[in-house]
């Protein structure tokens, strides 16, 4: 089981990740907290395996600084920031401050899930800005490890031999899967492996 400490100071998100988040049977919520400042001090009474973290609160304390502080006084805690904000600069300080991994707030539920199983297996979970393939009625931009797997993907791999193929795990090309889906608009892997393969991103560089 996974215990899990929740900190952001909007309420209705720590409300959305509870409701989420609760059902699933590895994973337990043991707190949520609305005040960076706090976040210690939970921590110490709470005893959570992974903390999931604004990185931007209100009040005297970032969530960067707030990460820095855990990592210190907790060796052992997983520490996932996550943001609603797409400040590439965010991944540079949270990688800096000894992050784990990092999620945007608009990814689905099941990434979120993904993401704190894979971190606490030991994977570091960073989004790739690098990408250049755009897809979807917005045309956004697909990150490189993204467009790795869709890639594999229109070759009819499996989860498991792309994560084979790539030295990931199974669970992270799932959470990179969902991810794609809701940035893109598609609502199944098919239809976004039938736009790559019309734009001829199938055998893009990898």
């Amino acid at each position: 089981m996974i215990k899990i400490l929740l900190v952001d100071d909007q309420k209705i998100l720590l409300e959305g990740l509870v409701k989420i988040l609760s059902p699933l049977d590895d994973i337990s919520i043991v707190g949520t907290c609305t005040l960076s400042e706090m976040t210690a001090a939970a921590c110490h009474k709470l005893q959570p395996d992974l903390v999931l973290m604004d990185i931007c609160m209100e009040g005297r304390t970032s969530g960067i600084q707030i990460c820095e502080r855990l990592k210190t006084e907790f060796p052992g805690l997983r520490v996932i920031l996550m943001t609603g904000m797409q400040e590439i600069a965010f991944l540079d300080w949270a990688r800096t401050a000894g992050a784990d991994s990092f999620i945007y707030k608009e990814s689905s539920g099941e990434a979120f899930a993904d993401c704190i199983r894979a971190t606490m297996e030991g994977e570091h979970i960073y989004p790739d800005v690098m990408g250049t393939a755009a897809f979807g009625a917005t045309e956004v931009p697909l990150t490189n490890r993204e467009l790795a797997i869709l890639q594999r993907i229109c070759r009819n791999m499996s989860y498991g031999e792309i994560a084979d193929d790539l030295g990931i795990k199974k669970r992270t090309v799932s959470f990179h899967v969902s991810n794609m889906l809701v940035k893109t608009g598609h609502k199944s892997i098919i239809g976004l492996a039938v736009e790559a393969a019309e734009r001829g991103y199938t055998s893009a560089a990898e």
